[in-house]
């Protein structure tokens, strides 16, 4: 949920960004002529020393953030599901058996071991879930 609302944010913050930049380049264009007329010649006056991204680049940068994101979001949660949990099942009669599965093989009362067995535990069993 953090992750969805952080890229939310950073898309509305990179939105912004562009059009400011949008929006200052033609802030500039109305207020600084770029023909002049100097004895009959049309000569174009650009500022070389101002330098502002183009809406290529911004459009680039923002795909890359956005690519960076979503394969961090991918490492996270593929470590996530992928963490090892220690499983400890006591039955009715108080008898305790352990097992190791995968993160992402628990689904409800049903779980894959290590080993490949499949375990489905009954309604009286108690279950305790220890991550390492």
């Amino acid at each position: 949920m953090l992750t969805k609302i952080l890229f939310t944010l950073l898309v509305i913050v990179g939105v912004g960004f562009f059009f400011r930049t949008k929006n200052q380049n033609l802030q500039e264009n109305k207020n600084d002529s770029p023909l002049e007329k100097d004895t009959g010649n049309v000569t174009n006056l650009m500022n070389p020393t101002k330098k502002s991204l183009s809406t290529r680049t911004v459009a680039y940068l923002m795909i890359a953030v956005l690519v960076s994101i979503s394969i961090l979001i991918f490492v996270i949660s593929s470590n996530n599901d992928n963490r090892i949990v220690n499983i400890r099942i006591i039955g009715e009669s108080g008898e305790t058996t352990n097992y190791q599965a995968r993160h992402k093989t628990i689904k409800g009362r049903n779980f894959e071991t290590l080993d490949g067995k499949m375990v489905t535990l009954g309604e009286s069993d108690r279950v305790e879930m220890i991550e390492q």
